[in-house]
């Protein structure tokens, strides 16, 4: 397919070239036809014709009437400007059909030499040229010089032996040009869909990298944009991999409980039924949660809904801070906004409630029994910096980093005590990052884990 592109961009260009090169020769035809030359009066065109006459006019006068023949004979391969001779009574010397302009301007003439009418032996138009001319031995002539026909009969009977020559040496010249601009367009675009093959194949490191030759700005943005649409993609496709192997690794140890609980609740005595029920209600639960949780994730990860919601980020975590500090009243666990500033973006309200719940429940979950965890939203430049800090254990300083992975956790045995999935702190990440925002993770001095989200307040509609 590609080949075909690059022949039909060559034809194309060739043509082109070949329009152009006949435009040329008709722009320097009609030049010069209609170009006047001082001092004369006359335009060159009318003065080559005048030099056919004159040649012409010495051949009959001093050569005869056999070598004028042979002269016009050979004067009929000089181009498009033809001459022709009659005689007295009117027929032409080599019996050529003639137009009714030329037999009009020797008719003419000769009438004007056998009337003797001053200035009658001589006719002119712009492409045409008569004059009489008197022999001692054979009376009087008409000659006539005439450009005649269309352009293209005109410029096709120019003299082949060099005429033709210049044409094929124009027309190769144009040929190699045409190849060089076609093999420059086509060249990047069959890169481009060569990477697209291997993309569509199942190669997702296809790319099309760097564009040595064909650097037009286009092109380079086409393929830009490919590059960047194929990473995307590779991002997406490696992200849901991920997901499905963690979550398929993470529903195993719910479902194996759940199937020892069953077991037990058949094969025990009443006093373990309940209990046995109570275990499987509980594993539903948990697993409900890891699949709304992924489900979640998953959608903040292949997010394209622009974030178009005036927010009031003071508002929303007075609306997340009171609900937690609900949930963690039974354990005597608060929370408290102990520092605020009335900032406000636009963005996602459903993505960064999502996120500061996450966080702050994180924190809720872990921080000690009587505890409080603060809450504190400060104005920092141009960004809005949310500070959650908890009293719990913190994490080990190799970790920090990796508390934002999926499914990923410190102590498994403790966040499956705690009710947690490991997805809480990535469904953040995922949603602070669609705002273009950053959120880390640090021990605090005195114990605890502290977790800071930047947010610009610039943020475009």
């Amino acid at each position: 397919m590609m080949q075909r592109l690059f022949w039909r961009i060559f034809g194309v260009l060739w043509i082109v070239m070949v329009l152009l090169l006949v435009v040329f020769a008709w722009v320097g035809t009609a030049n010069f036809e209609t170009e006047k030359i001082p001092g004369l009066g006359i335009t060159r065109l009318q003065a080559a014709l005048d030099d056919l006459l004159a040649r012409t006019t010495r051949e009959l006068r001093h050569e005869g009437e056999e070598a004028t023949r042979q002269w016009l004979r050979s004067a009929a391969d000089f181009g498009p400007a033809q001459v022709y001779v009659f005689s007295s009574d009117g027929s032409e010397l080599l019996g050529r059909e003639v137009s009714p302009g030329v037999r009009k301007a020797a008719t003419q003439v000769l009438a004007s030499v056998r009337e003797a009418a001053p200035g009658g032996d001589t006719y002119s138009t712009e492409r045409l040229r008569a004059r009489a001319v008197q022999t001692r031995s054979h009376g009087a002539y008409a000659m006539v010089a005439a450009r005649e026909g269309s352009f293209i009969a005109r410029l096709l009977s120019r003299r082949p032996t060099w005429f033709w020559q210049n044409i094929i040496v124009a027309m190769a010249a144009s040929a190699a040009l045409s190849l060089l601009l076609a093999w420059y367009v086509a060249d990047p675009l069959q890169r481009i869909r060569a990477s697209t093959h291997r993309f569509a194949e199942g190669d997702l490191d296809a790319r099309v990298g760097r564009i040595r030759f064909g650097r037009s700005a286009e092109v380079v943005a086409l393929a830009t944009e490919f590059d960047s649409m194929a990473e995307r993609i590779k991002t997406l496709v490696e992200s849901h991999r991920r997901l499905v192997r963690d979550v398929s690794h993470e529903l195993r140890s719910p479902l194996a409980r759940q199937r020892v609980a069953l077991e037990l609740a058949r094969d025990g005595d009443p006093t373990q039924i309940q209990g046995s029920l109570d275990r499987i209600e509980r594993e539903a639960d948990r697993l409900e949660a890891m699949l709304a949780q992924s489900l979640e994730l998953s959608r903040l990860e292949t997010a394209s809904d622009t974030l178009v919601d005036d927010i009031a980020l003071d508002a929303l975590l007075e609306d997340v801070i009171l609900n937690a500090d609900y949930e963690g009243a039974p354990r005597g666990r608060k929370v408290a906004l102990t520092e605020r500033a009335h900032l406000q973006l636009v963005g996602s309200h459903v993505a960064l409630y999502s996120a500061f719940e996450n966080v702050i429940r994180n924190a809720l979950a872990y921080t000690a029994d009587g505890s409080t965890v603060s809450v504190r939203l400060l104005r920092e430049g141009d960004s809005a910096q949310v500070i959650v800090r908890d009293h719990g254990p913190g994490v080990a300083a190799d970790e920090l980093a990796r508390i934002f992975e999926p499914f990923y956790r410190t102590d498994s045995a403790r966040t499956r005590s705690s009710g947690g999935t490991g997805l809480g702190l990535a469904i953040a990440q995922r949603a602070i990052k669609r705002h273009r925002g950053t959120i880390t993770a640090r021990n605090a001095e005195d114990g605890g884990l502290e977790v800071t989200i930047k947010l610009p307040l610039k943020t475009t509609r």
